[in-house]
């Protein structure tokens, strides 16, 4: 019979692909919600822009080392590695001390992301309990400063 420690420590079995799988969720779940303003859509389209070219530049660069007959023996010997260390216990205890800190990378990230959310929401209650004045000949917005230091 196993002790009620055991079952605890079966039920704090961390996997490491769940654990991604939610990384990956809370990483685009801040991004998401980081890209919702409009400073940050222009942002995106800057880096998108830059993205496209890099990855052109990529695609140029794997297409060259996917030919040469070097890379194509170490990618052999990689997965020969990789094979050999699927069996090793040593490897098996790394993989789940890895997904137990991506778990609490997770778990941090999640706690920012509802702190994030909290801020935000509190902000916009308080941008709608401002009042509007309506006096037309009061400019649209303040005096304009420019942001580049050189200028």
């Amino acid at each position: 019979m196993s002790e009620p420690n055991d079952d605890k420590q079966q039920d704090q079995q961390y996997n490491l692909g769940d654990e991604l799988r939610e990384l990956g969720q809370q990483i685009e779940n801040a991004v998401r919600n980081a890209f919702e303003s409009e400073g940050a859509k222009t942002v995106q389209r800057d880096i998108s822009s830059g993205l496209q070219e890099i990855g052109k530049q990529m695609q140029s660069a794997i297409d060259t080392i996917r030919d040469d007959p070097r890379v194509q023996q170490l990618a052999e010997r990689g997965q020969q590695a990789l094979n050999q260390a699927a069996d090793n216990p040593t490897m098996q205890d790394f993989q789940e001390a890895l997904a137990r800190g991506v778990s609490q990378l997770n778990e941090q990230l999640a706690s920012f992301m509802a702190q994030v959310q909290e801020r935000s929401a509190s902000e916009q209650s308080s941008a709608q309990n401002v009042p509007i004045d309506h006096d037309d000949d009061a400019p649209a917005t303040g005096e304009t400063k420019r942001l580049d230091p050189e200028e």
